[in-house]
Protein backbone atom coordinates (compact mmCIF):
# COMPACT_ATOMS: atom_id res chain seq x y z
CA UNK A 1 0.00 0.00 0.00
CA UNK A 2 2.98 2.27 0.64
CA UNK A 3 4.86 1.86 -2.31
CA UNK A 4 1.45 2.62 -3.85
CA UNK A 5 1.21 5.69 -2.73
CA UNK A 6 5.24 6.09 -3.19
CA UNK A 7 3.90 5.70 -6.97
CA UNK A 8 1.68 8.00 -7.16
CA UNK A 9 3.37 10.82 -5.09
CA UNK A 10 5.99 10.12 -8.08
CA UNK A 11 3.77 10.21 -10.66
CA UNK A 12 1.61 13.28 -9.39
CA UNK A 13 5.44 15.14 -9.35
CA UNK A 14 6.27 13.89 -12.68
CA UNK A 15 2.76 15.52 -13.65
CA UNK A 16 3.50 18.45 -12.25
CA UNK A 17 6.70 19.60 -13.85
CA UNK A 18 5.31 18.83 -17.52
CA UNK A 19 2.53 21.31 -16.51
CA UNK A 20 4.62 24.06 -15.97
CA UNK A 21 3.15 27.42 -16.47
CA UNK A 22 4.05 28.61 -19.77
CA UNK A 23 5.15 32.32 -18.42
CA UNK A 24 6.82 30.48 -15.85
CA UNK A 25 8.78 28.62 -18.37
CA UNK A 26 9.57 31.30 -20.69
CA UNK A 27 11.41 33.08 -17.45
CA UNK A 28 13.43 30.06 -16.63
CA UNK A 29 14.44 29.97 -20.07
CA UNK A 30 15.60 33.68 -19.84
CA UNK A 31 17.62 32.90 -16.52
CA UNK A 32 18.87 30.19 -18.16
CA UNK A 33 20.18 31.83 -20.95
CA UNK A 34 21.11 34.79 -18.96
CA UNK A 35 22.94 33.08 -17.08
CA UNK A 36 24.97 30.94 -19.74
CA UNK A 37 25.84 34.11 -21.90
CA UNK A 38 27.67 35.69 -19.45
CA UNK A 39 29.42 32.36 -18.44
CA UNK A 40 31.03 32.00 -22.09
CA UNK A 41 31.76 35.64 -21.85
CA UNK A 42 33.98 35.74 -19.24
CA UNK A 43 35.82 32.69 -21.29
CA UNK A 44 36.05 34.78 -24.21
CA UNK A 45 39.06 37.52 -24.59
CA UNK A 46 37.72 40.88 -23.26
CA UNK A 47 38.27 42.87 -26.96
CA UNK A 48 36.13 40.33 -28.42
CA UNK A 49 33.61 40.14 -25.82
CA UNK A 50 33.29 43.39 -26.13
CA UNK A 51 32.42 43.56 -29.83
CA UNK A 52 29.97 41.15 -28.82
CA UNK A 53 28.54 43.56 -26.43
CA UNK A 54 28.36 46.54 -28.16
CA UNK A 55 26.46 44.63 -31.16
CA UNK A 56 24.43 42.34 -28.69
CA UNK A 57 20.25 43.93 -29.05
CA UNK A 58 21.37 43.40 -32.95
CA UNK A 59 22.77 40.72 -33.20
CA UNK A 60 20.33 38.38 -30.63
CA UNK A 61 17.68 39.69 -33.05
CA UNK A 62 18.90 38.00 -36.14
CA UNK A 63 20.03 34.96 -34.32
CA UNK A 64 16.44 34.38 -32.85
CA UNK A 65 15.25 34.54 -36.26
CA UNK A 66 17.46 31.81 -37.85
CA UNK A 67 17.23 29.69 -34.68
CA UNK A 68 13.55 30.14 -35.50
CA UNK A 69 13.48 29.01 -38.79
CA UNK A 70 16.21 26.24 -38.55
CA UNK A 71 13.86 24.87 -35.43
CA UNK A 72 11.22 24.23 -37.56
CA UNK A 73 13.60 22.36 -40.18
CA UNK A 74 15.58 20.16 -37.53
CA UNK A 75 13.30 19.20 -35.20
CA UNK A 76 11.70 15.96 -36.73
CA UNK A 77 15.41 15.01 -37.06
CA UNK A 78 16.30 15.64 -33.38
CA UNK A 79 12.68 14.07 -32.19
CA UNK A 80 14.13 10.76 -34.03
CA UNK A 81 16.81 10.77 -32.90
CA UNK A 82 15.93 11.25 -29.29
CA UNK A 83 13.62 8.40 -28.76
CA UNK A 84 14.20 6.68 -25.46
CA UNK A 85 14.52 9.93 -23.66
CA UNK A 86 11.63 10.99 -21.52
CA UNK A 87 9.97 14.20 -21.64
CA UNK A 88 11.00 15.94 -18.60
CA UNK A 89 14.21 15.37 -19.23
CA UNK A 90 14.20 16.63 -22.70
CA UNK A 91 12.28 19.75 -21.50
CA UNK A 92 15.47 20.57 -19.00
CA UNK A 93 17.93 19.73 -21.81
CA UNK A 94 16.69 21.62 -24.28
CA UNK A 95 16.87 24.46 -22.26
CA UNK A 96 20.60 24.61 -21.81
CA UNK A 97 21.16 23.22 -25.48
CA UNK A 98 18.82 26.22 -26.59
CA UNK A 99 20.73 28.99 -24.44
CA UNK A 100 23.70 27.37 -25.81
CA UNK A 101 22.32 27.34 -29.89
CA UNK A 102 21.52 30.85 -29.07
CA UNK A 103 24.73 32.27 -27.46
CA UNK A 104 26.58 30.54 -30.28
CA UNK A 105 24.14 32.58 -33.09
CA UNK A 106 24.70 35.46 -31.33
CA UNK A 107 28.37 35.05 -31.95
CA UNK A 108 28.02 34.04 -35.23
CA UNK A 109 26.27 37.28 -35.78
CA UNK A 110 28.67 39.51 -34.49
CA UNK A 111 30.85 42.00 -36.48
CA UNK A 112 34.05 39.81 -35.42
CA UNK A 113 36.33 37.70 -37.61
CA UNK A 114 35.02 34.26 -36.83
CA UNK A 115 36.57 30.94 -36.31
CA UNK A 116 34.44 27.84 -35.33
CA UNK A 117 37.33 26.23 -33.45
CA UNK A 118 38.46 29.28 -31.39
CA UNK A 119 34.95 30.70 -30.62
CA UNK A 120 32.84 27.79 -30.42
CA UNK A 121 35.14 26.36 -27.48
CA UNK A 122 33.87 28.04 -24.56
CA UNK A 123 30.08 27.89 -25.80
CA UNK A 124 30.91 23.84 -25.69
CA UNK A 125 32.20 23.52 -22.85
CA UNK A 126 29.86 25.16 -20.68
CA UNK A 127 26.61 23.54 -22.63
CA UNK A 128 28.33 20.08 -22.30
CA UNK A 129 29.22 20.94 -18.37
CA UNK A 130 25.72 21.92 -17.82
CA UNK A 131 24.21 18.75 -19.02
CA UNK A 132 26.59 16.46 -17.18
CA UNK A 133 25.84 18.70 -13.72
CA UNK A 134 22.05 18.11 -15.36
CA UNK A 135 22.43 13.99 -15.47
CA UNK A 136 24.40 13.96 -12.37
CA UNK A 137 27.61 12.87 -13.74
CA UNK A 138 31.11 13.93 -13.25
CA UNK A 139 32.70 16.70 -15.55
CA UNK A 140 35.94 16.88 -15.96
CA UNK A 141 36.92 20.39 -17.24
CA UNK A 142 40.74 19.87 -18.20
CA UNK A 143 39.28 16.91 -20.33
CA UNK A 144 37.00 18.60 -21.73
CA UNK A 145 38.69 21.24 -22.97
CA UNK A 146 41.26 18.60 -24.54
CA UNK A 147 37.71 16.51 -26.42
CA UNK A 148 36.70 19.83 -27.32
CA UNK A 149 39.40 21.18 -29.15
CA UNK A 150 40.89 17.98 -30.48
CA UNK A 151 37.97 16.18 -31.39
CA UNK A 152 34.83 18.17 -30.91
CA UNK A 153 35.73 21.64 -32.55
CA UNK A 154 39.14 20.59 -34.49
CA UNK A 155 38.12 17.36 -36.09
CA UNK A 156 34.18 17.81 -36.10
CA UNK A 157 33.85 21.59 -35.74
CA UNK A 158 35.78 22.60 -38.79
CA UNK A 159 35.29 19.75 -41.01
CA UNK A 160 31.61 20.29 -40.57
CA UNK A 161 31.67 24.37 -41.36
CA UNK A 162 32.23 23.31 -45.43
CA UNK A 163 29.73 20.90 -45.30
CA UNK A 164 26.90 23.50 -43.64
CA UNK A 165 27.68 26.00 -45.20
CA UNK A 166 27.14 24.18 -48.51
CA UNK A 167 23.73 23.42 -47.39
CA UNK A 168 22.37 26.87 -46.18
CA UNK A 169 19.56 27.29 -48.25
CA UNK A 170 20.27 30.43 -51.21
CA UNK A 171 24.07 30.73 -49.64
CA UNK A 172 24.36 33.94 -52.55
CA UNK A 173 22.14 35.83 -50.77
CA UNK A 174 22.51 35.15 -47.25
CA UNK A 175 25.40 37.27 -45.67
CA UNK A 176 28.17 36.08 -43.55
CA UNK A 177 27.13 36.76 -40.42
CA UNK A 178 23.64 34.83 -41.20
CA UNK A 179 26.28 32.03 -42.17
CA UNK A 180 28.39 32.20 -39.51
CA UNK A 181 25.15 32.26 -37.34
CA UNK A 182 23.73 28.81 -38.77
CA UNK A 183 26.86 27.21 -39.08
CA UNK A 184 27.27 27.72 -34.95
CA UNK A 185 23.97 27.18 -33.91
CA UNK A 186 23.62 23.93 -35.83
CA UNK A 187 26.78 22.48 -34.67
CA UNK A 188 26.35 23.32 -30.85
CA UNK A 189 22.79 21.92 -30.82
CA UNK A 190 23.94 19.25 -32.59
CA UNK A 191 26.62 18.37 -30.17
CA UNK A 192 24.24 19.05 -27.39
CA UNK A 193 21.69 16.48 -27.81
CA UNK A 194 24.26 13.59 -28.84
CA UNK A 195 25.48 14.68 -25.13
CA UNK A 196 22.32 14.43 -23.69
CA UNK A 197 21.72 10.65 -25.76
CA UNK A 198 25.22 9.49 -24.46
CA UNK A 199 24.42 10.51 -21.06
CA UNK A 200 20.81 8.92 -20.92
CA UNK A 201 22.17 5.77 -22.27
CA UNK A 202 24.72 5.37 -19.44
CA UNK A 203 27.74 6.06 -21.92
CA UNK A 204 30.73 8.45 -21.20
CA UNK A 205 31.60 10.73 -23.73
CA UNK A 206 35.09 10.89 -22.71
CA UNK A 207 35.33 6.53 -22.66
CA UNK A 208 33.75 6.19 -25.95
CA UNK A 209 34.88 9.36 -28.17
CA UNK A 210 34.68 6.80 -31.35
CA UNK A 211 30.84 6.25 -30.30
CA UNK A 212 30.24 10.73 -29.98
CA UNK A 213 32.04 11.00 -33.57
CA UNK A 214 30.36 8.51 -34.94
CA UNK A 215 26.85 9.94 -33.58
CA UNK A 216 27.79 13.19 -34.93
CA UNK A 217 28.26 11.72 -38.42
CA UNK A 218 24.72 10.48 -38.23
CA UNK A 219 23.15 13.68 -37.09
CA UNK A 220 24.86 15.45 -39.36
CA UNK A 221 23.83 13.59 -42.28
CA UNK A 222 20.38 13.81 -41.32
CA UNK A 223 20.64 17.45 -41.07
CA UNK A 224 21.94 17.67 -44.67
CA UNK A 225 19.10 15.39 -46.12
CA UNK A 226 16.47 17.33 -44.18
CA UNK A 227 17.79 20.96 -45.20
CA UNK A 228 17.50 20.13 -49.17
CA UNK A 229 13.91 19.30 -49.05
Amino acid sequence: MRLLKKKAKVSKEKSKEQEVDPLLSEELDQEEFDSFFSEVLKKIPQKTSKVILNTYEKSKKVAETILEKNQVKFDHVFEDFLKGVDPITRKKSHRIIHAASLTAAIIGCSPIPFSDAFLLVPVQLTMMARLHKLFGQPWSESLGKSLSKELVVVSLGRSAVGNLVKFVPAVGTVTGAAINATVASAITESLGWITVKMLNDGEDIFEQVMSFKGQFQTLFRALKTVSKK
